[in-house]
């Protein structure tokens, strides 16, 4: 209704909602895609309907919010460590691929801590630890990395859910979203802070 043109040079006749009828019935015969607009470059500046034509980038809220970044969060003694919920690993995807052997390092979606830390708590590379976060509690295998800060943790993205093998049900590793608190999020788009969670390690004998 607002760019009848448009639709018209990509190959569409009829008059108002006629044309948008046109249009879907393509996309639902075309399951390979369709072309729905045909537009010059300059077209698309036009539709720009600010008063000087340019993008406004900066939000007032957001520039306000960039100097409260050097301002870290309280720390709870309580939960000394900073895990990462959900770290992208060379060897981990979103939870479509649930089949665990198709991961051929790091297979049980280890817990990655810095060695001094693990000395701190007495717990040995290829050992297991409790985790806790206020939402809640979860057993892990541990990876030592000198690659992570001290106090600093992480658990891979896409673990922690089932895949019906032939012998039953099977797990592996951690799912983030069970340690991660809805409350603790961005209060602009209401996102977690996955990255950013206080928790507690603890060796297990």
């Amino acid at each position: 209704m607002s760019f009848p043109d448009s639709v018209r040079r990509a190959g569409f006749e009829g008059e108002g909602l006629e044309l948008g009828e046109r249009l879907f019935d393509a996309v639902l015969a075309s399951p390979s895609g369709v072309r729905f607009t045909v537009d010059e470059y300059e077209d698309s500046w036009r539709r720009v309907r600010t008063e000087d034509g340019r993008f406004h980038l900066a939000i007032p809220e957001l520039v306000d919010e960039l100097a409260t970044l050097d301002e870290p969060p309280a720390a709870d003694p309580s939960y000394p460590f900073v895990l990462s919920a959900g770290e992208r690993r060379s060897f981990t995807a979103n939870t479509i691929f649930r089949d665990p052997t198709w991961r051929k390092r790091d297979p049980g979606g280890a817990l990655r801590l810095h060695p001094a830390d693990a000395a701190r708590i007495g717990v040995a590379d290829g050992g297991r630890a409790r985790l806790t976060t206020k939402r809640g509690t979860v057993e892990v295998l541990v990876e030592l990395s000198e690659l992570m800060q001290p106090g600093h943790i992480s658990l891979p993205n896409g673990m922690g859910v089932d895949y019906p093998a032939e012998d039953g049900v099977v797990a592996t590793g951690v799912a983030p979203n069970e340690l991660t608190a809805g409350e603790d999020r961005d209060w602009l788009a209401g996102t977690p802070w996955h990255k950013h969670v206080p928790a507690r390690l603890e060796a297990v004998g």
